[in-house]
């Protein structure tokens, strides 16, 4: 997958663009192709370490996202080809 992602905290230009390894969803975890995603203030505090988060390292920059479910857990709420609305931060 392509992505925004950060190997460690620090300044912005640090910031990489590039491909990274597909996420595994785990038995709860829903899977979306991603048709845009957000970055914002959000993202800024917490790659230059102002918001501690337990986040590990490198991670994927990106609070929010809409895309087109893929993968599903049984019995979820939502099915493959739907499309939906994300936010990492709950």
């Amino acid at each position: 997958m392509k992505a925004a992602y950060v190997n460690h905290l620090g300044e912005v230009d640090e910031i990489r663009y590039g491909d990274l390894p597909d996420p595994v969803p785990g038995p709860t975890d829903y899977l979306s192709e991603v048709s845009a995603a957000s970055l914002n203030h959000v993202d800024a505090l917490v790659h230059s370490g102002w918001f501690p988060t337990s986040t590990p390292l490198p991670f994927v920059l990106g609070r929010g996202l809409v895309g087109t479910v893929v993968g599903a857990p049984v019995g979820g709420a939502l099915l493959p080809g739907q499309a939906a609305w994300c936010s990492s931060l709950g």
